[in-house]
């Protein structure tokens, strides 16, 4: 019988499906052709029925999808341990004014790098932090460009910062960089709306589809709408504002066919339902949906978001599960709602290492509820794969392995002493791996990184490039303060 000639088959490792039968193939083979998955089965079935221009070996490994992170944040990567215990976090400025263009280029590059030698092919990325830096789309066109460059996938997250936020009335003030020297301008929420509009065209299902865009609401579902520990809050007067720019989202979620993303804590979802009612309420709900945090939320907030389908990014490791309690995940899937893993970003303290959160994940809701049986490895494993692919809408094309998706694949190393001997591959990933273990990384059928080398892209001028930027954006605002290691940081700080 004559073999079909393809470009590429991944042959001899462990191949973890995440298929809907939750296939585990020893000894197991995936065959590429072009941005495909032609075919998957045993070393021997899939020899015999092709012919490969490339063959990768993947003795000691094991074969999965690549993982996909449902929030982070643009910036973030450039900012690592910058936090002062008194001082907070100086984002803000620094995003704002000290940051140029080559900033938020290089971070781009810098956290897709990072991302990709973690195995996470594919990332939720917001423009910056609260509030977005949209005063110009070039922030989040460059973003994009890095995505384009390394060749990994993912969604940008833009939209208009919230216009009720007391700290930073509008309008509000961003500088731009051009050769060097600033230029302070203010700009409004309606132009942030049409900048977020702009990229969006420009750039939505560009790069053969690997980037896409999504709009985040001005924190209708955010923690200063009811906590008492932010004192930012609506009144009265804002609330008919604050129903218009939230339906002017929707409307323009539908209008462009994108993802809506929001944040929400215990008792957002229930001052949403007083103050809009429900049928409004529901209306900005639903599948394309992504929610992050979801702390803390009460029986009847869990209820209405599962009623809704809506996808909550839970973020295991975060200063938000100190200040509100964690995530009621599983009482979440049981009402209906897509959960997710994610990591939140790269700063103060976290990393993009999304294997790191799968067991954070289960760890906490194992604690929380005294039952480790509520959220088995396998269903974490889902939920930085399949389900976490369902959650941006890609799931028809990624994570999992299955004919005719896209080769978004990762080779985990499992000839390293932690995961030996290797007798249960799929509970080794889920309690022991870490994200130096991925040793391969194809996106669209492309090996990106191969023996944990990124050939895509030069890493060492991109973490080159990342310091330059750094360092030029640390110039200009005084960040020596947040950097001190005093002895608050080895003894605790004194009140």
């Amino acid at each position: 019988m004559d073999r079909k000639r393809i470009d590429l088959i991944i042959e001899g490792g462990v191949v973890v499906t995440m298929d809907p039968r939750h296939r585990i193939i020893h000894d197991g083979a995936v065959a590429v052709d072009g941005k495909a998955i032609a075919a998957i089965g045993t070393t021997q079935d899939v020899r015999r029925a092709f012919e490969a221009g490339r063959v990768l070996d993947a003795r000691h490994k094991a074969i999965m999808p690549g993982l996909v992170d449902t929030y982070g944040h643009a910036g973030h990567g450039m900012v690592k341990a910058i936090r002062h215990p008194e001082l907070g976090w100086p984002t803000n400025h620094l995003y704002f004014h000290a940051a140029d263009e080559g900033w938020w280029s290089a971070e781009g590059l810098l956290s897709a790098v990072e991302r990709l030698k973690f195995g996470v092919t594919c990332g939720l990325t917001v423009i910056g932090a609260t509030p977005a830096r949209m005063d110009s789309p070039v922030f989040a066109e460059r973003q994009a460009e890095a995505l384009e460059s390394v060749g990994t996938r993912g969604v940008l997250g833009v939209g208009p910062p919230d216009p009720f936020v007391t700290h930073l009335p509008e309008p509000w003030e961003g500088t731009l960089w051009q050769e060097g020297k600033p230029a302070r301008r203010k700009f409004t929420y309606e132009q942030t709306v049409h900048n977020s509009i702009s990229v969006i065209q420009d750039w939505h299902g560009t790069a053969d589809g690997r980037v896409r865009v999504a709009l985040h609401y001005p924190y209708l579902f955010g923690r200063h709408a009811t906590h008492p520990k932010f004192p930012f809050t609506y009144t009265d007067e804002h609330l008919p504002v604050v129903i218009e720019k939230a339906d002017e989202m929707r409307d323009l979620a539908d209008r462009y066919g994108v993802l809506l993303h929001s944040h929400a804590f215990r008792g957002s979802v229930a001052f949403g339902l007083e103050v809009f009612g429900p049928e409004r309420v529901r209306r900005l709900l639903g599948p394309d949906v992504v929610l992050a945090h979801c702390n803390d939320l009460a029986e009847d907030e869990v209820r209405v978001l599962g009623e809704e389908g809506v996808n909550v990014a839970l973020v295991p490791f975060t200063a938000e599960n100190i200040v509100h309690g964690v995530c009621p995940a599983i009482e979440l899937l049981q009402a209906g709602a897509n959960v997710t893993i994610s990591t939140d970003g790269t700063a103060p303290y976290c990393s993009y290492d999304l294997f790191k959160e799968i067991s954070r994940a289960m760890w906490a809701q194992w604690t929380r509820l005294d039952d480790f049986r509520l959220l088995p490895p396998g269903k974490a494993l889902r939920m930085v794969t399949i389900d976490a692919a369902r959650a941006l809408g890609l799931d028809d094309q990624i994570g999992s392995l299955e004919v005719g998706k896209r080769a978004d694949i990762i080779l985990v190393d499992m000839n390293r002493p932690h995961l030996v001997p290797g007798s249960t591959v799929p509970r080794l990933l889920a309690f022991y791996a870490n994200g130096n273990d991925v040793d391969t990384v194809l996106v669209d059928g492309q090996v990106l990184m191969q023996d944990r080398q990124v050939l895509s892209v030069d890493e060492g001028a991109i973490l080159d490039g990342a310091r330059e930027a750094a360092d030029r954006a640390f110039a200009r605002f005084d960040v020596r303060p947040y950097l001190e290691v005093d002895e608050s940081f080895w003894l605790g700080w004194r009140h």
